[in-house]
């Protein structure tokens, strides 16, 4: 019989959960599915005061079904270790990787062949510190030392202002975001993110129900066309109904060497006046590159396990004061429990089309580029929205299973058509012509020697649409890591 642990009181002060754990997202969103979570779960990081708030309210869990107890139970194991403690934890991990992907779905797969990794991580009720640091050989940008999902913040209320290297993902998808996914390496950034997602107490904004906020303030690299841009990103999502969970994003470039800085430009920014030919808009004075959207998440258990629909329309130009251009993503998900209690299982099926105005007729090399901000919306040579970069359109399935005892085992299906605008653009990040793809990648991880160990295999074959040849790729990594030292 399955006991869960008695959820202490204790706050995990501002402790975020990063994004890149597929084992544990699911079990978050299980336990968002049957209520036990009340609050938004697509922005990540997550906060576990939100998440421990949340279980703790539920109060007294003994009717709950098999497969909500399993997810809880792993919840509250992971919950344990972010609690508040006078003393601080310490962690480590390596990794190796030949030929890593470069789609990077939700899970945290190596980026480059090694990494050598370490890291602190110390609250209490003002104070947040993670502090993280990478060796990393032979990185395709440059950067063989990083301090990748780092965070300094301070505690305001219900509000974490923080200096953060921590990874992102905006958005309901599972193998892609359209507008910020942790693709691309974190971009350093200035942060404000909600805490607990309580609802407003007003009468006139309560329909709204739980909600969360996250802003971030970055800086780009140096090494792009316009040597430092900034980066804003900002993202509003809420549950008005327990079946259904809505997102408003909106990132613009700015800024950088040579471009306009200041007030004026910021507010027309803002403001969306950012058209040239409108507004005495010109190409020396445009604010910068905009990007914005929506996305959702409709669920029900009402076949006697959880069943969702989701979706996301990125506009990549604004038109009449709203987004324009659209790209879109859109996939359906089920999650269950074996029959002999022992695994907990998703599926999901998902598409994602990155050309603008892809739910009318395809403008190619559009998405992801722009005139004057010419490195595109790109960090560290890779795309900061979905994993395929520009031009893409691309059908995945996954499926995973969750033991009692925290392993899994996972397996994503991908197959479609990448930089389909046709000619040489080398501004892609994937490739710089027209390829087929189709491809597999499996994986398994498990608790082992005082942290976790996970072992990946991949196949991918790729057809030139122009030329006609076929490239075959395996690619393989293990990686470990090790908590509480």
């Amino acid at each position: 019989m399955l006991v869960v642990p008695v959820l202490l009181g204790s706050a995990a002060y501002g402790a975020s959960i990063a994004p890149g754990d597929v084992g544990l997202r699911h079990d978050i969103q299980v336990l968002a599915d049957y209520g036990v979570i009340t609050g938004p779960v697509s922005t990540w990081p997550l906060d576990w005061r939100a998440i421990a708030a949340d279980i703790h309210a539920a109060g007294d869990q003994t009717d709950l079904s098999p497969a909500v107890l399993s997810s809880l139970y792993r919840v509250e194991q992971r919950l344990q270790r972010s609690l508040q403690s006078d003393k601080p934890f310490y962690s480590a991990g390596i990794s190796f990787a030949e030929d890593p992907t470069r789609i990077r779905a939700f899970s945290n797969t190596p980026r480059e062949k090694a990494e050598l990794a370490a890291g602190i991580r110390w609250t209490n009720d003002r104070i947040v510190v993670d502090l993280n640091v990478q060796g990393v050989e032979s990185p395709a940008d440059g950067d063989d030392v990083r301090a990748d999902g780092s965070l300094l913040g301070v505690n305001l209320g219900n509000f974490t202002i923080a200096a953060s290297t921590m990874e992102r993902w905006w958005g309901p998808g599972w193998d892609g975001s359209l507008i910020l996914s942790n693709n691309a390496r974190p971009i350093p950034s200035l942060t404000i993110n909600r805490g607990e997602t309580k609802p407003f107490k007003s009468k006139w904004l309560s329909w709204i129900g739980p909600w969360d906020m996250s802003v971030m303030w970055g800086q780009l690299e140096k090494e792009r066309v316009i040597p430092n841009a900034k980066f804003i990103g900002f993202r509003f999502n809420f549950r008005p109904f327990d079946s259904l969970e809505l997102g408003i994003t909106r990132t613009a470039q700015w800024c950088g060497d040579g471009r306009p800085c200041g007030l004026d430009t910021f507010t027309d920014l803002l403001i969306g006046n950012d058209n040239i030919g409108e507004g005495g808009v010109t190409a020396e004075n445009e604010p910068g590159n905009q990007m914005a959207g929506f996305d959702f998440r409709w669920s029900t258990t009402r076949f006697g396990t959880p069943v969702a629909l989701y979706g996301q329309m990125i506009g990549e130009d604004e038109a009449g004061g709203f987004p324009s251009r659209y790209l879109a993503l859109g996939g359906a998900e089920m999650s269950g429990l074996s029959e002999n209690g022992r695994w907990s299982y998703r599926w999901y099926a998902e598409f994602a089309g990155t050309s603008c105005d892809f739910v009318k007729d395809d403008l190619f090399n559009c998405a992801y580029n722009q005139g004057i901000y010419q490195s595109g919306y790109r960090y560290q040579g890779r795309a900061i929205g979905h994993g395929a970069d520009n031009d893409a359109l691309i059908a995945s399935f996954g499926v995973m299973v969750v033991g009692r005892d925290d392993n899994r085992f996972g397996a994503i299906f991908r197959a479609g058509n990448l930089n389909r605008g046709g000619g040489f653009d080398a501004r892609n990040t994937v490739t710089p012509v027209a390829l087929d793809l189709l491809s597999i990648d499996l994986e398994y991880s498990r608790e082992f020697g005082g942290g976790r160990v996970e072992i990946g295999a991949g196949f991918q074959g790729l057809e030139n649409v122009a030329g006609g040849s076929t490239t075959t790729d395996l690619r393989a990594y293990l990686s470990w890591s090790i908590y509480d030292l």
